[in-house]
C-alpha cells in the first residue's frame, strides 16, 4: 500500500475539520442549539466526506495519474455527483437506523425534506469540488516540477557523459603524442628520456587528479603546460624557446582539464615542429574585463606541412568542452595572420 505523505494527511483533517467547525458555527448563528446529536451527525458527516475524498486521490493515483487536466475534469464532471449523492444516502441513512433505535436522541430533530436532501447534495458537490480542485493543481503542480527536475537531470547526466568521452579521447591524444616523443628520444638521449619519462609521470598524476573534474585551477592547469614543455623541449633543445605571462591573481581561476595544454600542443606540433630553425612560443594569461578572463598562446607561421598533421581533435574537443562547461558563455578562436594566436575567454 502506497504511504500518505503526512502533509496530506495534516490537509485533509484541516480542510474536513474546517467544515465541521464551519457547520457549528453556523448553526449557532442560526440560533438551533447544539445537542449531542446534531455534533456527532456533523462529525460524522466530515468524516464520511473526508473517507469520500480519498477516494477520489485513491482513484487519481490508480487510474488518472498520467490523464491530461481536461480527461480527469470531464471524469468529475459525472463522480462527484455520484459521490456527494451516496455520501448523503451514507448520513440520512445513519440518521433513520439512529432515530429507529434509539428515538430519543433525535427527539425535536427536524425532518428533512427532499428539496433539502438535495440542496445538501449540492453543497457536498461543491466541497468537493473545491477539494478536488486544490488537490489537482498541487498535483499538477508537482508532476510538472518533477517533470523538470527529471528533464534538468537527464541534461546534466548527458553533459557528464559528453564530457567524459570528450575527455578520454583528449588524455588518449596527449599521451599518444607524449610517448611519441619519448621513443624517438630513446635512440638520441638516453638521460633525456629518463628526464623525459619523470616528466610524464608527473603529467600522468596530474591527468589522474583531474579525471572526473569538470574544472580544474589554472595553477594545476600549469603544471601539466611546464611538464609538457619540459618533455618537448628535450626533443627541440633550443629550438624551442617559450615566454610564460601570468596575471597570479588568475592562479585559482577554473577552466576544463587539458584546455591551456591542447593549446600548447596544436601550437607546438603545428608551428614550431614545423620550423627549420623551431620557434618561440608565448602564453599571455590576463583578466580582460570584470567577468572575464583570456588567455592566449601565440607561435610563428609553420614554414612547411609537419609530417604529422593530426585530426584537430584536440582543439575541437577544445571548443565542445569550454561550451558544455560554461553552457556558451566561453569560447576559442584561432586567428592566422602574421603569427598563430589561439584565444580563450572564459568567465571568471
Amino acid at each position: 500500500m502506497e504511504k500518505k505523505p503526512a502533509h496530506y494527511i495534516r490537509a485533509q483533517i484541516l480542510f474536513w475539520g474546517a467544515y465541521f467547525v464551519l457547520n457549528l458555527l453556523f448553526m449557532r448563528l442560526w440560533g438551533a442549539p447544539l445537542t449531542p446529536f446534531l455534533v456527532g451527525m456533523f462529525l460524522w458527516l466530515s468524516i464520511v466526506l473526508g473517507i469520500t475524498s480519498h477516494g477520489f486521490r485513491y482513484l487519481y493515483k490508480t487510474h488518472a495519474k498520467n490523464w491530461s487536466p481536461l480527461k480527469t475534469s470531464l471524469h468529475l464532471i459525472w463522480l462527484i455527483p455520484v459521490a456527494a449523492l451516496s455520501a448523503q444516502a451514507i448520513i440520512t441513512s445513519l440518521i433513520f437506523l439512529i432515530s429507529s433505535l434509539i428515538p430519543k436522541v433525535t427527539a425535536g430533530a427536524q425532518p428533512v425534506s427532499t428539496g433539502g436532501l438535495l440542496s445538501y447534495a449540492i453543497n457536498y458537490c461543491i466541497l468537493f469540488a473545491l477539494w478536488s480542485t486544490i488537490y489537482l493543481l498541487r498535483a499538477e503542480f508537482h508532476k510538472r516540477r518533477n517533470s523538470e527536475i527529471a528533464h534538468w537531470q537527464l541534461q546534466a547526466q548527458l553533459k557528464e557523459n559528453e564530457l567524459q568521452f570528450l575527455r578520454s579521447q583528449i588524455n588518449s591524444h596527449f599521451l599518444f603524442n607524449a610517448i611519441n616523443n619519448l621513443r624517438s628520444l630513446v635512440k638520441e638521449d638516453a638521460e633525456g628520456a629518463r628526464d623525459g619519462l619523470a616528466s610524464l609521470s608527473v603529467l600522468l598524476r596530474g591527468l589522474l587528479q583531474s579525471d572526473g573534474q569538470q574544472l580544474v585551477t589554472l595553477r594545476d592547469e600549469m603544471e601539466c603546460v611546464s611538464g609538457y614543455l619540459s618533455l618537448e623541449s628535450l626533443q627541440f633543445e633550443n629550438r624551442l624557446t617559450t615566454t610564460i605571462d601570468i596575471d597570479e591573481s588568475l592562479l585559482t581561476a577554473k577552466l576544463p582539464p587539458l584546455i591551456l595544454q591542447t593549446l600548447v600542443e596544436n601550437a607546438v606540433k603545428h608551428g614550431i615542429a614545423a620550423r627549420r630553425s623551431g620557434g618561440h612560443l608565448q602564453i599571455i594569461i590576463k583578466k580582460i574585463n570584470l567577468t572575464h578572463w583570456q588567455l592566449k598562446v601565440i607561435n610563428p607561421l609553420p614554414e612547411f606541412q609537419p609530417a604529422h598533421q593530426g585530426n584537430k581533435i584536440g582543439l575541437r574537443n577544445a571548443r565542445e568542452r569550454l561550451q558544455i562547461a560554461f553552457e556558451g558563455n566561453a569560447g576559442l578562436r584561432l586567428n592566422i595572420d602574421e603569427q598563430v594566436t589561439a584565444t580563450v575567454e572564459i568567465p571568471l
